[in-house]
């Protein structure tokens, strides 16, 4: 009789204070989008970057490209490298040589002033010149070469390297290297890149997990202050006892302190993320709450993902594979200039030149000469230890990129493994979800119909924001671990490569 009592006045005088609790909570979840309490929002990505004011990642992205401090500190060393090759280039710029001379006193009493034009090459080494010398005065027979008839006399010429200097030479190897660097400074710009992605992404999937976590807690006070009436009325029909408001109360106190730590742990997510959220001048932006996302993506299913093609793509695209290949050929052109410096110099060098003006008909001619300059090493000790030196460091270098793309192939391997086990994860913690609110769902239904207390309803409520929690940190290691395994497999150089 005592049962059927209570089950008149919780039918009767309970139902409209349980329609208004829905009422409440209808609003509450009209707040959050029309989603399940305590559960975290799952959308397809399109449906989230529809939403009006919604900060994406791929706009965090775009800011980091654009207005990062240490991306556009990384595209200076490019900057840096052109001018050095351009340095490299001036070994082969014009240059102008003058030289007068004058002998006012002595026997032998003469001027000679001369200048001449060179202009270096990287076409087999070959230099030319050109000049002018004008030489008047009395000279002594054994420098007649420095006498010109009175208009001066125009010369030009070309030095040939036949063996030493032909296939390369410093200067050459110098723009070689200098070519190397920029690859290597583009690379260096490739590999912060890669790695500012995956912070700025992982950063902003845990500002979206704690906005989740916020709206859980958030929800969960609503709830228990939606209670506190009726369990006011409830007592004052005297079908609950008083220690049930206390009980509610505590619920309160306990959920608003949870919401505190929340609403911290969101400030703390968003600060983070305004180190990569830029205006285009650089300036730190702080998203608030009003940007955040409706919720996660739905998971990645890992069967679209083939470790084969993983590998295959990573060593294609990863910087540090190019990288040591850089490095490995730098080292090379040193091998080379040892290589080059063994061999014998023998040069030839042609010259024409013609006197011009009144004065001696033996220099009234054009002239035509050719040299031979020969140097032979004795020793090659010098040569001998450069290329000794370049060999080694070869054989470092291709020890040191195999170690490197071992360690891209664990990196790949870990990273699928991370996602492969998150996405169990999220599925495991989303069947959790679905139980503890089926079970806080009856447990309230007992308690408006007197067989619960106020005690197991907080409890079970308790236990569904924590299974709501579990859920939101499992989807939030879950898009880490995609940052992650896109980062191993260089996924945003991929996407610059592609059409």
């Amino acid at each position: 009789m005592k049962r059927f009592l209570k089950f008149f006045i919780s039918t009767f005088f309970l139902l409209p204070a349980t329609y208004v609790f829905a009422e409440v909570e209808s609003d509450q979840r009209k707040k959050i989008t029309i989603i399940e309490n305590h559960a975290p929002n799952i959308f397809a990505e399109d449906f989230i970057n529809r939403q009006p004011g919604v900060l994406t990642l791929s706009e965090l992205l775009r800011s980091v490209e654009k207005s990062y401090p240490l991306v556009l500190a990384a595209e200076k060393i490019l900057t840096e490298a052109e001018y050095r090759y351009l340095a490299a280039q001036g070994a082969f710029d014009l240059q102008f040589k003058s030289m007068g001379t004058t002998k006012p006193f002595g026997f032998y009493q003469n001027n000679v002033g001369d200048a001449m034009f060179e202009k270096p090459t990287p076409l087999g080494g070959t230099s030319f010149f050109a000049g002018y010398r004008m030489g008047r005065g009395n000279f002594p027979s054994y420098d007649l070469r420095r006498a010109t008839n009175d208009y001066g006399e125009i010369r030009a010429g070309a030095i040939v390297p036949l063996v030493r200097n032909r296939e390369i030479d410093k200067n050459r190897a110098d723009i070689k290297k200098a070519e190397i660097d920029q690859k290597l400074a583009e690379l260096s710009i490739r590999k912060l890149k890669i790695e500012v992605i995956r912070e700025a992404t992982k950063r902003y999937w845990k500002w979206v997990g704690a906005g989740q976590e916020y709206l859980v807690y958030k929800d969960l006070l609503a709830i228990a202050k939606v209670r506190q009436k009726q369990v006011a009325d409830r007592i004052a029909l005297g079908d609950l006892p008083k220690v049930e408001a206390t009980e509610n109360d505590r619920a309160i106190l306990q959920r608003e302190s949870q919401l505190v730590t929340a609403e911290r742990e969101l400030q703390k997510a968003a600060i983070d993320l305004s180190l990569f959220l830029r205006t285009p001048d650089g300036t730190m932006i702080l998203p608030n709450q009003d940007r955040l996302p409706i919720g996660f993506p739905e998971p990645i299913s890992p069967r679209d993902l083939s470790l084969e093609e993983s590998l295959k793509l990573a060593f294609l695209f990863r910087p540090e594979v190019l990288e040591y290949e850089h490095k490995r050929n730098k080292v090379a052109i040193d091998r080379e200039l040892g290589y080059n410096s063994a061999k014998p110099q023998v040069d030839l060098v042609v010259a024409t030149s013609q006197d011009f003006g009144p004065g001696s008909i033996t220099r009234a001619k054009p002239e035509l000469e050719a040299s031979l300059i020969l140097n032979l090493p004795v020793q090659t000790r010098r040569p001998r230890g450069e290329i000794g030196a370049a060999e080694a460091k070869m054989a470092q270098l291709d020890q040191e990129l195999q170690f490197a793309k071992d360690k891209i192939s664990t990196e790949v391997q870990d990273a699928l493994s991370e996602v492969i086990t998150s996405y169990k994860r999220v599925g495991v913690t989303k069947s959790e979800v679905e139980l503890a609110r089926k079970l806080e769902t009856l447990e309230r239904e007992r308690f408006f119909l007197g067989d619960s207390n106020l005690l197991f309803v907080n409890i079970r409520e308790q236990t569904s924001s924590e299974a709501a929690i579990r859920e939101i940190k499992a989807l939030l290691d879950h898009h880490s671990s995609l940052a992650n395994f896109q980062a191993a497999t260089a996924k945003a150089l991929q996407d610059e490569k592609s059409p």
